[in-house]
């Protein structure tokens, strides 16, 4: 059974930061919203889990199309 992630360690970033890269976003922009699940979930850890957090993020497809450039 895997462990639920909390803190912020560099394997955890680690691992949030490609599963949202696989939502098509560059390493930079996926570093951020990393950073912004985590701040999130500190802020609040009794809500959403990091994984459900991450799931919720839309796709760079479906970003673009929602709210264009």
């Amino acid at each position: 059974m895997k462990r639920q992630m909390k803190n912020m360690t560099y394997q955890n970033l680690m691992t949030v930061i490609k599963r949202i890269q696989a939502k098509g976003y560059d390493f930079e922009t996926s570093k951020r919203l990393a950073r912004g699940v985590f701040d999130e979930f500190a802020a609040c850890p009794q809500g959403l889990s990091i994984k459900e957090r991450v799931r919720r993020i839309l796709t760079k497809e479906e970003w673009e199309r929602e709210y264009g450039l």
